[in-house]
C-alpha cells in the first residue's frame, strides 16, 4: 500500500450506561484480540472515556485502509480480504459480549452510523449491508 493511502475507522460503542461487567468483558476482549492474529494496521483499540458531564463512553476502534472511491481500485485484494476478516472477527466478538451482557453496540464506519449489535446479533445493515456487500464485491473482483 502507498504510504498516503487513507485510513477509515470502524467504531463500535456501547449504547447507554457501561456496567462494570461490560467494561471488564471489553478489557479482556481487547487483550485477547491483540494476541489472536496479525492485524493489518494493528488490533482494535479499546477506548474508555468520560466526558465533562460524567458520561462514560466505551468501545473499540479498528483502523482499515479505505476502499472508497477513488482508492478502492488501488486497494490490495489480499489486504482488503484481511480487513474483512478483521471486521468479522471484531463484530463477532462484540455480538458475543452483547448477548452475554445484554448490551447494545452502535457501529460507525468512516464517520457514519451503519448499524447496531443488539442481543448478540448484528442488524441487517451490518450483516448484509456491510459484511455481505463487502464479500460480494471481493468475490466479483476475484472472477
Amino acid at each position: 500500500m502507498r504510504e498516503d493511502h487513507p485510513i477509515d475507522r470502524l467504531v463500535a460503542v456501547v449504547e447507554g450506561p457501561v456496567s462494570g461487567s461490560v467494561a471488564d468483558s471489553m478489557r479482556v476482549l481487547s487483550q485477547e484480540l491483540a494476541s489472536q492474529r496479525q492485524w493489518v494496521l494493528g488490533p482494535p483499540e479499546l477506548f474508555d472515556e468520560t466526558d465533562v458531564r460524567d458520561v462514560r463512553s466505551m468501545g473499540f476502534v479498528l483502523s482499515i485502509y479505505t476502499a472508497r472511491p477513488p482508492w478502492g481500485e488501488q486497494m490490495d485484494r489480499t489486504l482488503d480480504r484481511a480487513h474483512l476478516g478483521e471486521v468479522k472477527e471484531l463484530l463477532g466478538e462484540i455480538c458475543r459480549i452483547s448477548g452475554e451482557r445484554h448490551v447494545t453496540f452502535v457501529v460507525d464506519f468512516a464517520g457514519e452510523s451503519i448499524g447496531t449489535v443488539y442481543e448478540g446479533r448484528m442488524d441487517e445493515s451490518l450483516n448484509f449491508g456491510l459484511i455481505g456487500e463487502w464479500e460480494r464485491v471481493l468475490d466479483e473482483r476475484d472472477l
